[in-house]
């Protein structure tokens, strides 16, 4: 495990880094249909 939450993973932690990459998408993914609900609905 990390020390802190903006270090870099261990490079023979694949466990952090697969999770970091799924919360990453699952970021951007949330932040987009966010911003396509609210254009929709209040842009319209």
């Amino acid at each position: 495990m990390a020390p802190h939450p903006y270090a870099d993973p261990p490079e023979d932690d694949a466990v952090e880094i697969w999770g970091r990459r799924i919360g990453r998408g699952l970021a951007i993914a949330c932040g987009l249909g966010l911003a396509a609900y609210l254009i929709v609905t209040y842009l319209r």
